[in-house]
């Protein structure tokens, strides 16, 4: 027989597949040496955590959570990681211990762990922890052997049952939980009824309606919530009509107001097309708990709902009832209820004319503006507020020009809350005609226009508010001018340039309080180009210039120009002068929060040498309560013996105590030198402050 020749390619070929072969039962083999690894691992965790305790170290609790989280991926890892703990929860370890297990048999645990924790059920320590488990388990054997348990069971746990039951919806217990609602004991059958509502198959709701006739007090209130959450459940699945006829049921039947409101509340969500008349007779009733509910449910109602028929119902209802309506009208934008909003506005209640008003800035529209300036040049209060509030946030393409086209014939306080009104509006385009009112005869007009010009003006009109200013003489209109230009300089991006506009012009004024102005302006600004220009306006010969320097550099918005003022109070021979500036150098200490304590103090203690008047001495008692320091104390103590500003001496120690009383009694001790507690000794004999005395008592003997 010829012998048959061997292809050179069979002999790869076979060679491949065992290596294929080879590597396959290797990576199986590595595979459950990996498995057997982590299981060990497991073994050897939960040995640690069966000696676990709370407010021990959480390590071993970490790791197994991690093991576990490991395991999600593979069936057969997860159950014998499952095997341990069961193993584990039948063992003597710590209720802490089993407390973890049971958090991670929630996630991992199936049909296996469900015997074992059903007889933790019986344990009156581990019950809590192994419904906690037992709910997350996903398998009928849960359901099971709960429902088989449940006539076994006591009150805590058969309530627990009960609820377990009720939140896995059990439809094959609603038999059992049927005649538990009728129970002796008070808390199975409310937890009954709620389990039934949670179920809510036909069958729990058939149960509870047989419920709903026969049982009374609490439990037939809970009944007939369980009862509505069944309809809810039935309207979500499409079967709106037998969820509407159970509302209305109830809600034409039982008296319990928020029972009512909650089936009124499923009526008007499952009936939509009737929705609108179904509020409309809910606001004819006298009942007006349930008129606030039905006025709630307006809110839910879709965009293109009619509501003509409750819009005219509006003048009806109580004056709580129309302010509830009109809101809702308002968070609708309501458009359709103009009219009605309108004639609230004459309405003889306050607060319904008050919210009327308020509803027309989201339904009204530019015809409204002579109605609302009307009122709030007139009305004084809320209803004042309430006008221009709606005039500022009117909408509408017009609205902005209208208001401006107004402005020309407008009498004095019509046009103020015009020009007001333009501010608030954010009305950029109407810097023109603000800078033109800002010139009304009328001062209030003028103040309005410089508070708006604040808001809206750019830079480029920096000149013209500068000569606006130097030529207003009223001094209430020039001061609100001088915070306009401050504050529209300082939009100039280049801060190094702020001030530029007023020092140019500044040597060309001549009137002395438009140079005042002027020099405040600069001062407030901040711009360090005009500190020289300050510095030289201190040595002018007139104390008007003097003046107004010390106010500009008071007014510096940071404490820069400390020393300047420091010397014109040691040099003065002006006692107004000294004053004013020592008040300024007061109020620039306080503002640097940068500054080390001590030296804060140091420049405070230097203030109240200067201080020969009360006034000051309780401005720098002010500054030093600010600080939280010990050395504070040591100052402050001093001028408890002052009558005068005893008072401001007391409160400049309330920080400084509470920073001793939040330190441990090593570093107290360390405070608490001999001068320190003397200080604390003159303080309980000084104060009369029962609670600063029962502090300094408690410092003492801590810091002992």
């Amino acid at each position: 027989m010829e012998r048959i020749k061997k292809s050179p390619y069979i002999g790869i070929l076979m060679s491949i597949l065992v290596l294929f072969a080879s590597l396959s039962f290797a990576s199986t083999r590595l595979s459950m040496d990996s498995d057997s690894d982590i299981v060990s691992d497991v073994k050897k965790v939960l040995t640690e955590i069966a000696l676990y305790d709370y407010g021990q170290s959480r390590e071993s609790l970490a790791s197994l959570r991690e093991l576990v989280k490991s395991s999600l991926d593979s069936p057969d890892l997860k159950h014998r990681i499952e095997k341990e703990m069961i193993a584990f929860l039948e063992s003597d370890a710590t209720f802490a211990g089993k407390q973890f297990i049971c958090e991670q048999l929630s996630i991992i645990g199936t049909k296996e762990a469900v015997p074992t924790l059903i007889k933790m059920l019986s344990d009156e320590e581990s019950y809590d922890i192994a419904f906690f488990a037992l709910q997350r388990i996903p398998d009928l054997a849960v359901d099971l052997a709960l429902c088989d348990i449940l006539p076994k069971t006591e009150h805590k746990v058969k309530i627990g049952v009960i609820n377990l039951l009720g939140e896995r919806q059990d439809v094959n217990a609603v038999r059992q939980l049927e005649s538990l609602v009728y129970d002796e004991d008070l808390q199975i059958a409310l937890s009954a009824a709620t389990a039934l509502g949670k179920i809510a198959d036909s069958h729990a709701m058939e149960a509870l309606k047989k419920a709903r006739s026969k049982i009374a007090g609490e439990v037939h209130d809970r009944v007939l919530d369980a009862y509505l959450r069944c309809a809810d459940k039935l309207a979500d699945a499409g079967n709106t009509n037998q969820a509407a006829s159970v509302h209305q049921d109830i809600y034409e039947n039982e008296e319990l107001t928020h029972i009512r409101a909650a089936a009124l509340r499923g009526l008007v969500r499952t009936d939509k097309g009737g929705a609108s008349d179904i509020i409309l007779v809910a606001l004819k009733r006298e009942n007006m708990d349930l008129q606030s509910v039905a006025i709630g449910l307006i809110r839910e109602l879709p965009p293109s709902a009619d509501l003509t028929k409750i819009i005219l119902e509006c003048p009806n209802l109580s004056g709580l009832g129309q302010i509830q309506l009109l809101a809702a009208f308002a968070d609708r934008e309501e458009t359709a209820a103009h009219q009605a909003v309108l004639d609230a506005v004459k309405h003889y209640d306050e607060a319904v004319r008050v919210a009327s008003l308020q509803t027309l800035a989201r339904v009204g529209d530019g015809s409204d503006i002579s109605l609302l300036l009307k009122v709030a040049a007139e009305a004084s209060g809320s209803e004042r507020e309430a006008a221009r509030g709606s005039l500022d946030l009117l909408r509408g393409d017009t609205v902005n020009q209208k208001i401006m086209a107004l402005i020309p014939s407008a009498d004095p306080n019509v046009k103020a809350e015009l020009v007001r009104s333009l501010g608030q509006r954010n009305v950029i385009s109407a810097t023109d005609t603000l800078l033109k009112t800002a010139v009304d005869p009328d001062q209030s007009v003028r103040r309005e226009s410089f508070k708006s010009l604040a808001i809206v003006a750019s830079p480029q009109s920096i000149d013209e508010l500068i000569q606006l200013l130097i030529n207003e003489k009223n001094s209430g209109v020039r001061d609100e001018a001088e915070r306009t230009l401050v504050l529209v300089s300082q939009k100039i991006p280049d801060i190094s340039n702020q001030a530029r506009a007023v020092l140019a012009v500044l040597p060309s004024v001549e009137d002395i309080e438009a140079h005042s102005s002027l020099l405040e302006v600069a001062g407030r600004i901040g711009d360090k180009n005009a500190l020289p220009v300050l510095r030289n306006e201190l040595k002018n010969e007139n104390p008007e210039n003097q003046k107004a320097a010390i106010y500009a550099l008071s007014a510096w918005p940071d404490a820069e120009p400390i020393d300047d003022l420091l010397e014109v109070v040691k040099t003065s021979d002006n006692d107004t002068h000294k004053i004013l500036a020592l008040r300024g150098y007061i109020d620039l200490v306080k503002i640097r929060s940068d500054r080390p304590h001590k030296e804060s103090i140091v420049l405070f203690k230097t203030a109240m040498d200067f201080a020969t008047e009360a006034t000051e001495k309780k401005m720098v008692l002010s500054g030093l309560g600010r600080l939280w320091s010990v050395e504070t104390l040591k100052v402050s103590a001093q001028y408890l013996d002052d009558p005068d500003i005893k008072p401001e001496a007391e409160a400049a120690l309330i920080r400084p105590l509470e920073f001793l009383l939040e330190r441990d009694e090593k570093s107290l001790k360390e405070m608490l030198d001999g001068r320190m507690k003397e200080t604390l000794n003159k303080i309980l004999s000084s104060t009369d402050n029962e609670e600063l005395r029962e502090w300094v008592t408690e410092i003492l003997k801590r810091g002992n």
